[in-house]
This record gives structure tokens, sequence and C-alpha cells, in this order.
């Protein structure tokens, strides 16, 4: 059953992006970019998190009563209802328990064994929040799940492996709208990014320090480029430049195939900033998987995928 009212974050280590969902529908008016302040203390990113749900709660109020003209300042359209409140949060992160994990990477490292849930929930209800709903629910998952889960929508009969490219890779295994986390069909957790590849990680592969490393390795022509100026360059018919985006494209295949043959997945989803690239890297990608039969799809707004997923972490 699809949650009436959901608060999403995507939490990064530079911005925090945020939207309200309602019945399942992203409301796209509301969809605001806000600080993370990622390297401040505990007590600031908390604040900072409160602030932005309660912005979020404002910009919900002013488009209902703009909703309802013979509506009254002071009427209260939350009365008896629950509010809930889903964040993608990167790891280590216990996703269940709320608690963060994360150490050395330069970000929230002042929440290290830190409950999250317990110390944003406690600031909400000290807030105008609980004044105005019966319960306020919070639930934390990782960002490559929230897409695949979100973006399964669209396949609800399908198994689908969803990755995510961007600073990393993300990954979610799901069956028929469900994600699969355990069983020998899925590698621990469905996560990608630590399955070695090529005497390292996937997530040095297949990234952007990934395709940085490709280049580089190759011709001093293309140092001090980033992702986006090296796809200018493909794009601009730079045969060398498209060659390596395919060459890309084929390592990422070889690295997928075995995962999807043994999930048995029929279709592959592509999300993150590198998914922008997916005309360049996407030959190489088909040639390694072609006779898997999976189809492959590149979708453009990531992040939309990811509200959809987090709003459906509260479905019953």
């Amino acid at each position: 059953m699809t949650t009436n009212l959901v608060f999403a974050l995507d939490v990064g280590g530079t911005f925090v992006k945020a939207s309200i969902v309602e019945r399942g529908v992203v409301l796209n008016n509301t969809i605001s970019q806000y600080h993370a302040f990622a390297k401040e203390s505990e007590s600031v990113i908390i604040c900072q998190l409160e602030a932005i749900i309660l912005d979020l709660l404002e910009q919900y109020q002013r488009l209902k009563r703009n909703s309802i003209t013979a509506m009254s300042d002071e009427f209260i359209f939350l009365k008896d209802e629950s509010i809930c409140i889903g964040l993608t949060f990167p790891g280590p992160f216990d996703y269940e328990s709320g608690i963060s994990w994360i150490r050395n990477l330069d970000k929230f490292e002042s929440l290290y064994g830190v409950n999250v849930r317990e110390k944003l929930l406690q600031r909400l209800q000290e807030s105008v929040l609980s004044k105005i709903v019966k319960d306020i629910k919070i639930q934390f998952q990782n960002d490559g799940r929230l897409f695949g889960l979100g973006a399964s929508k669209l396949f609800p009969e399908d198994r689908i492996l969803a990755i995510t490219l961007g600073t990393g890779i993300g990954s979610a295994f799901i069956d028929r709208g469900t994600i699969v986390t355990k069983g020998a069909t899925v590698p621990l957790e469905g996560y990608l990014y630590n399955q070695s590849y090529r005497g390292t990680t996937a997530d040095e592969c297949f990234s952007r320090r990934g395709i940085l490393k490709l280049f580089d390795a190759t011709d001093s022509l293309y140092s001090g480029m980033d992702v986006k100026e090296l796809s200018q360059l493909a794009k601009g018919e730079d045969p060398k430049a498209k060659q390596l985006f395919v060459q890309f494209g084929e390592e990422l295949g070889v690295f997928l195939r075995p995962f999807i043959t043994s999930f048995e997945a029929n279709r592959l989803l592509i999300g993150g900033q590198i998914a922008k690239s997916f005309e360049l890297f996407g030959e190489g990608l088909h040639n390694q998987l072609q006779q898997s039969g999976v189809l492959i799809e590149a979708l453009d707004d990531a992040l939309h995928h990811t509200f959809i997923g987090v709003s459906r972490l509260f479905e019953s």
C-alpha cells in the first residue's frame, strides 16, 4: 500500500537533495538542495537534517494552502497522521538500526557510532512537527539500493540488477520489486563495490576514479581532465577517447556478467552521473553482455527514482 506522505532525503558528502513524495508521486516543485555540513560536529549535522525536514514541512503546508483557497492559516491538515522520513546515507552504515560507522572518509566523521535515527527523532519530537503529526517514522538505506527499488517500479515483474556509476559503484538486486540481499545468487548484502576485479575492487574500476585511471594510463594528453571533459572529447569524435569509453564498457560487462548469470537477471538498469555517458560506453557493455540476453537501459533521472525508492521503504 502506498504511503500518503514521505519526506525523502538523499544525503551526500557535499549536499543533501530532498523532496516530498505524496502517494507515490514525487512533487517536483519541492525538490531542493542543501549543504550537508558533513565535516562539522554531530550537533551541526543533526540540526541541519532537522532544518531540511522542517523546510519540507513548510513547503508542503504552503502547497496545501495554495491549493485550497478557503483554508485558513491555522488549519492543520496533517493532524492525526503519521509522517515518514526516509534518508539515503553513505556507508558504512547500519541501515536497520540507524547507526553510522563512517570513518576515515573525510565526511560524517563526527557521527561514528552515533544512532542517527535516535538523535534526529529526538530533535523532531522537540520541534513543531511533533505538534502537528501523530507519529514520526524514520528509515535509512543505501542510495544504490533505493535507486534500484524506485526504478523497479517501472518493471514490476522483472529480475533486475540496478547499478549506479559515480564516485563509486552502487548496486541492487531486485526480484519483482523486492530487494534481494542474501542467498547463493547474489554477493553478500547485494554489494558489488567491494568485489574483486583485476587485482583491485570494483569501486576503483567502475567509477569516476576508474575512468580517470583508464585515461591517465594511456596518454598524458588527457591528464587533468575530468569525466565530463573526456566525454565531450569522445562525443566530439576524438577516436582514442571514444575507444577508451568503449573499453570501459567492455570491462564493466566482463565484471557484471557472472552476477547477471547467477541472479538470472533479465534487465540491467544504470543510473548515476556516469550513466549520462552511456552512449559512449554502452557499445562495449552490449558487446560483453549480448549472449546473456539481458536488456540494458540507462535511466536519466536517477534522483527521481531514488526518491521513489525512499517512499517505497514505507510501503506495507
